[in-house]
């Protein structure tokens, strides 16, 4: 039997869920056919009624039903955007009592079990559910799901980016180390703190070994410092470029 927190039936879930936030996030959009340029189109047609032979009473009456008219589009943003927030938080209730910890935590692609391809460009239906989930987690929780941010293969000063990742608004980073070397380096990054935009740099020494490793990407031990992007990438010490090679996660 397939349950929850299995990540086939998770993936399926956290899709469906994406795309009918989405649905609700279009009807925010000025463009025709939504539910704002409805309401938009109504409250014209209202404030076009007033002409010169408007008596008084029926100015002021309209002027206040345009006021009336305006605070519904207002409040179409706050009503929609929150809208399966609750949903989310119910998902972190079952998940803390089942595998005790929350869907964000729980999905880390560390093991095959814990696997989810969350920045997942194809199909369209995937990708477009994946990327309105992560919006709608970003939303509610100001953070990011766990997810492949950057590709390194061992040469060069650039990094390769995922498609998927549009919309990112910064976390905390992770190195996961995969390729052998024989000797111990240091991973160098150029990164653009989310606060205030600024760059610093963050240099990772990196053991030896042929395991699979994971660092924090941090300036000190414990900072809880946030990026929004790593600019660059040098390497040194590393035996080869194929023990070079790492990726950069959310964390």
């Amino acid at each position: 039997m397939a349950y929850v927190y299995q990540a086939g039936v998770f993936t399926s879930i956290a899709i469906n869920i994406g795309l009918a936030d989405k649905q609700l996030q279009d009807q925010l959009k000025l463009v025709a056919g939504t539910a704002a340029s409805f309401t938009k189109t109504s409250r014209d047609y209202v404030a076009t009624s007033l002409d010169s032979s408007s008596t008084n009473a029926n100015t002021d009456a309209t002027t206040i039903l345009i006021q009336a008219f305006r605070s519904t589009e207002n409040s179409l943003n706050f009503t929609i955007n929150p809208f399966y927030s609750s949903t989310l938080s119910s998902l972190n209730d079952y998940f803390s009592s089942i595998v005790g910890a929350s869907f964000r935590d729980y999905y880390d692609s560390k093991t095959a079990a814990t696997t989810i391809d969350f920045a997942a460009t194809s199909p369209t239906s995937s990708a477009t559910g994946f990327s309105s989930f992560r919006d709608l987690y970003r939303r509610t929780y100001s953070n990011e799901m766990i997810y492949k941010l950057y590709n390194y293969i061992g040469t060069g000063t650039s990094l390769s980016s995922f498609g998927g990742t549009f919309g990112f608004a910064g976390s905390l980073l992770e190195i996961r180390k995969f390729g052998n070397s024989s000797t111990a380096g240091t991973i160098i990054l150029s990164v653009i703190r989310t606060a205030d935009n600024g760059t610093e740099t963050i240099a990772v020494p990196i053991n030896s070994g042929t395991a699979t490793s994971y660092y924090n990407a941090v300036t000190s031990p414990g900072s809880n410092q946030k990026y929004t992007k790593v600019n660059a990438v040098s390497v040194n010490s590393f035996s080869s470029s194929a023990g070079a090679t790492f990726e950069i996660w959310v964390r």
